[in-house]
């Protein structure tokens, strides 16, 4: 398996200069913002999107905020979104599922601005999560595991098994 950052380089690498640059400009604010989270990559081949989780942990799943770029642009989306509503009075937050929200972001200078300043730090309050600079980070790649995760799911089933005609049923009495 290749370098953490390698990998990263070539997830960025498959999308037009515009969106790399932006991508790689917000993922290096987003590390100074939130320091010593992990960052939990996954690159979803179907979609393809690249979603970089800003994780206390390592579990993508517990990430206060991801960002996504697909080939139309780039996103901040917030795990509990839904719930940031009070910290959004200009209704920057965009989505309608039960959770999930995003903001689009236009530049890196974007991630500076009050409003969506606002809702980061609104996440991390819902999270119950304080910063630690001298807390342990990394870059965990799980593409390679979803990737698997996928080819073992889109393998064809057995076929059904095959019985012969059923025996009439019994009327009660």
């Amino acid at each position: 398996m290749a370098e953490p950052e390698v990998q990263m380089a070539s997830y960025f690498a498959k999308y037009e200069p515009a969106i790399a640059k932006r991508g790689k400009a917000l993922r290096s604010k987003l590390r100074a913002r939130l320091p010593g989270f992990f960052e939990i990559v996954y690159f979803y081949e179907r979609q393809a999107a690249l979603v970089i989780s800003y994780s206390p942990s390592e579990h993508g799943y517990e990430g206060v905020c991801s960002l996504a770029l697909y080939p139309d642009g780039v996103k901040l989306h917030f795990g509990q979104g839904a719930l940031l509503s009070k910290s959004d009075p200009q209704r920057l937050l965009q989505g309608s599922g039960k959770t999930v929200r995003h903001v689009v972001l236009g530049s890196a200078a974007d991630i500076g601005r009050a409003e969506i300043e606002t809702l980061i730090v609104a996440a991390l309050q819902l999270a119950k999560v304080r910063l630690d600079p001298n807390a342990k980070s990394a870059v965990i790649i799980k593409a390679e595991a979803q990737a698997q995760r996928a080819r073992r799911v889109s393998k064809p089933a057995r076929p059904a098994l095959v019985r012969g005609p059923s025996k009439p049923r019994r009327a009660a009495g």
